[in-house]
């Protein structure tokens, strides 16, 4: 009898370990895998440095290969070659996106997901080709005097606090303020006037906070469903996810607010909403907002702030001479700033 029962254990212990062992796509044959642990799968081995690791892999797999973490089975692609075959060449094939636990379920349980994070479906369609048409050759070229006007208020307080390069500052929140204003502006029209509106800080803090959450190093309870039985880091997810409600419903009932006294200004939302032909649900019309207070935050600031300091070094300074010898050779008439809006002249 108790051979029996230990043999029904050992059953039961086995059933659980491949279940939790299991991954999402079965092993790839004839493409190479990096090891791993039992359950975790590489999530030991990647550390915090996800990038740096994978690309010392690659120098030992090959430049494309796979790994798991957790019961995510990642195909790795790290070179020239074998991304422009994935993502150029197969790009139909990857026009969804995955789903993580954190992100999907507890982040954005409330506004829905963002265009750039949604699995593709007929929602995702709508939304894409709405915000196509927004941000569209001829859409975009409409909107330079947002960028002409924001870009003078950032450049205007940056050398207002700087008191004309006497004083060392942080330039990071004009540059948010930049990237939030254009996104406000273009979506709800409507804009922050200061660098350190309260408002404006809090969108900042928590939209980096909630970038993060959709990190692949940060939440290892995307890989490892036990760990989802831990509530710190779901509660976490969970405050970032009420704060974030809060902002976007005061940005939104501000636009309607705007609409029905008249006042509004022309802008995606907007004219959405006043489109009796719109076929996008209240659903789809927050994903489009979320889209775009997220997305400005996520890209632009860190690319002006990586473009300045590259700027500052000496190679940078190199570059600044080049650039500027070469914007005077085709507008030698001092109208450069103007002409940046309108035309594309400089090599």
């Amino acid at each position: 009898m108790m051979f029996v029962v230990w043999i029904g254990v050992l059953i039961i212990i086995w059933l659980l370990y491949k279940i939790l062992n299991s991954t999402d796509v079965p092993k790839i044959n004839g493409l190479p895998e990096a090891s791993g642990w039992p359950v975790f799968g590489s999530l030991f081995q990647l550390g915090e440095n996800h990038s740096l690791v994978l690309l010392k892999m690659a120098k030992r797999l090959g430049p494309v290969f796979q790994i798991r973490m957790g019961n995510k089975r990642i195909v790795v692609a790290n070179s020239y070659d074998s991304i422009k075959e994935l993502w150029i060449r197969n790009q139909s094939s990857l026009i969804s996106r995955p789903t993580l636990y954190t992100f999907h379920t507890v982040v954005s349980s409330s506004q829905g997901f963002t265009i750039g994070t949604s699995p593709w479906d007929d929602s995702c369609k709508r939304r894409r080709k709405a915000a196509a048409t927004a941000l569209n050759k001829p859409a975009v070229q409409s909107y330079m005097p947002i960028i002409d006007a924001e870009s003078y208020s950032a450049l205007n307080e940056i050398l207002k606090e700087c008191e004309d390069g006497r004083v060392d500052i942080n330039v990071i929140p004009h540059l948010q303020r930049f990237a939030l204003n254009t996104s406000l502006m273009l979506n709800y029209g409507t804009r922050f006037s200061s660098s350190f509106d309260k408002l404006l800080t809090e969108i900042v803090e928590v939209e980096a906070a909630i970038s993060r959450f959709r990190s692949t190093s940060n939440n290892w309870q995307d890989y490892v469903p036990l760990l989802r039985l831990l509530p710190a880091k779901s509660k976490e997810a969970e405050d970032y996810r009420i704060r974030r409600d809060r902002y976007l419903e005061i940005l939104l009932d501000g636009l309607k607010k705007d609409i029905a006294n008249g006042t509004e200004k022309s802008c995606i939302t907007g004219n959405i909403l006043k489109d009796p032909s719109a076929k996008l649900n209240d659903t789809e019309i927050k994903s489009i907002c979320l889209t775009m207070v997220s997305a400005g935050l996520d890209t632009v600031p860190a690319n002006l702030i990586f473009g300045i300091s590259y700027l500052s070094s000496a190679h940078g300074q190199q570059i600044q001479e080049r650039a500027y010898q070469e914007i005077q050779d085709v507008y030698p008439d001092g109208d450069a700033w103007e002409k940046c809006l309108i035309e594309e002249r400089v090599p």
